[in-house]
């Protein structure tokens, strides 16, 4: 079959796929996850959430490697980290739309910060705001992402803030991955993510997928401990470039 015939059918598949995922991420967004406000206790409650948010998402996983539209690599030693990681902060960088996705199906438990746009996405939205951390209020994220990471649960942290392409340069990032990790004097999991392809970027079709399994690599980096820095706005940004150099040793 000629190389455009391949690309113009996967882009269908991966059309429909992404429009499935979608529909499936409004029912247990507007459905299953209010639904569970009838369980007692807070804490149960938002474990049963997690728990639900990701087996659909390694549900979604499976599949999209079954049908050879996209498969997740772990090495040996970055699988067993994330599957020991309990109450870090897991600072990742942010290239793809399903970064978060890919993260939450290999972790124990965990949550993410999500940008307030997110929580008005009419698909997810309401996973966002049920199961993710979002909002206006940084001292009420940093409460909420303390809260979490004393209970065991897992924080994922894009500090570039918004999917960035990986051959970008001059990256700003933000502070709120060193700020939580030292409030809560949790440590944090440096995650690097890497794709085989430019699919799923920033203003990017979600359907352009190439013309081959498109392959996401995971490594998790030697974790930080925060104990021994300074508080205050001077320890966030060393603990940043710390960071910063796990995540993008070559940049």
């Amino acid at each position: 079959m000629p190389k455009r015939a391949v690309k113009f059918a996967r882009a269908v598949l991966a059309a429909a796929f992404f429009a499935a995922f979608g529909l499936c991420g409004a029912v247990i967004g507007y459905v299953a996850l209010p639904a569970l406000a009838l369980v007692p206790g807070t804490q149960r409650r938002g474990s049963i959430r997690r728990r639900l948010v990701k087996w659909s998402y390694r549900v979604f996983l499976a599949a999209a490697r079954a049908v050879g539209l996209l498969r997740v690599e772990i090495d040996e030693d970055s699988r067993r980290a994330l599957a020991n990681a309990k109450g870090c902060v897991i600072a990742a960088n942010h290239i793809t739309l399903i970064d978060v996705v890919v993260l939450i199906a290999n972790l124990p438990d965990a949550t993410a910060i999500a940008k307030m746009g997110a929580a008005a996405n009419p698909f997810y939205g309401f996973i966002v705001k049920f199961a993710f951390i979002a909002g206006k209020d940084a001292s009420r994220i940093l409460s909420r992402a303390t809260d979490l990471l004393s209970e065991g649960v897992n924080v994922i942290v894009f500090p570039e803030g918004t999917r960035v392409a990986p051959d970008s340069k001059g990256r700003k990032l933000k502070r709120g991955a060193a700020r939580i990790a030292m409030a809560s004097g949790a440590k944090i999991l440096p995650v690097f993510i890497s794709c085989s392809e430019r699919v799923l970027e920033k203003g990017q079709p979600f359907w352009e997928v190439g013309s081959g399994t498109v392959v996401w690599k995971v490594e998790a980096r030697e974790p930080v401990d925060v104990s021994r820095l300074e508080g205050g706005r001077r320890g966030e940004i060393e603990l940043m470039r710390e960071i910063s150099a796990k995540i993008w040793p070559t940049s």
